[in-house]
């Protein structure tokens, strides 16, 4: 298996596995990254209750990550492909999306403990998340419970996995089977520079518009943008892996703004999970504190990785790509020499 050599995965607390290797082609990397996501996510299920809620996470991470690839090599796979495919893997992750959603709820009331605990008398939101939890564990148990949705997930899974096992990654079975990658920075130019563009225009949006949909969308694409940038890391690592841990940052902070606003929305269809009205007013307060907080920080974040027009940041991009292939083909007695 093509691994990359050039970058420390401990160090910048990216997974080598996940990103294109050295000397590998772009169409191989993509597949071999892909095929891998599936056999983990398929994996995870099988490693007991006590990790469910975990298998789940990676599952839906998984697909995220293939996704973004999905969009990186959009023009080469074609556009009923890419559809089918896109498709195919949102409705497999949203089948698990109600244990995940769960357990996030428990997950942000105990964050907001914790960032405001000193501020707060003893025991203060502990019926909310005594509740919230055994809500988690209700839905998390009926899941487990229903052995054919699992199978079902498992079985997507392995289906994806078969299917792009079987893709032709060389550029020349394009007419033969319909779809092939070239090796060459064109064949993701236009997919990389739209995951740039909608991620520039859904912050724009989000702020001019800041409802929690606009800024969930913004959310969503600068995600895709991470797993791009990790996936292309080796093509200049100092420089693309800075953007990618900006970008990893900007989408935990944006993700904790939309679990914030899912909280909000839960309590007001569930007033039953905050029976106390003090407590209730006193966590809506807070959350509202938190989440100006959040979209501050995200604004910083977001003018930092959209400061370039996309033209010019594509064209770098492009430089970039040009320059690994470069040192690639170049003997390393000549490089040594500069």
């Amino acid at each position: 298996m093509a691994t990359n050599q050039g970058v420390d995965p401990v160090l910048l607390d990216f997974d080598p596995e996940m990103q294109l290797g050295h000397n590998e082609t772009l169409g191989g990397g993509v597949k071999r990254v892909a095929t891998e996501q599936f056999r983990l996510a398929a994996a995870g299920f099988f490693d007991g209750e006590e990790v469910f809620a975990d298998a789940i996470h990676e599952m839906r991470k998984s697909m995220k990550r293939v996704r973004a690839l999905l969009r990186l090599v959009r023009g080469e796979l074609g556009e009923r492909i890419y559809h089918y495919e896109n498709r195919y893997l949102a409705d497999t992750a949203r089948l698990m999306a109600a244990p995940r959603a769960a357990t996030a709820m428990v997950l942000t009331i105990e964050l907001i403990r914790e960032i405001y605990g000193e501020f707060l008398a003893e025991g203060t939101f502990e019926e909310m998340t005594v509740r919230l939890a055994a809500r988690r564990d209700t839905i998390h148990l009926q899941v487990m419970e229903d052995p054919g949705l699992t199978a079902r997930v498992v079985r997507n899974l392995e289906k994806a996995h078969n299917r792009y096992a079987s893709w032709s990654t060389d550029p020349d079975a394009m007419e033969v089977y319909g779809m092939g990658i070239r090796d060459e920075f064109i064949a993701i130019r236009p997919g990389f520079r739209a995951t740039y563009v909608r991620g520039r225009r859904e912050m724009v949006k989000a702020y001019s518009q800041p409802t929690s949909y606009n800024f969930h969308q913004w959310r969503k694409r600068a995600k895709y943008l991470r797993h791009q940038m990790e996936f292309l890391a080796p093509i200049w690592p100092e420089v693309v892996v800075g953007m990618a841990m900006t970008l990893d940052r900007l989408g935990s902070l944006l993700g904790e703004d939309h679990d914030l606003a899912e909280l909000v929305n839960l309590f007001r269809e569930r007033p039953d999970l905050t029976p106390n009205l003090r407590e209730r007013s006193l966590l809506l307060a807070l959350v509202g504190q938190r989440r100006s907080e959040l979209r501050l920080a995200a604004e910083i974040l977001g003018r930092r990785v959209y400061a370039e027009n996309p033209g010019p940041f594509t064209a770098r991009f492009g430089e970039y790509w040009e320059s690994r292939q470069l040192a690639l083909n170049t003997p390393f007695d000549t490089l040594t020499t500069y």
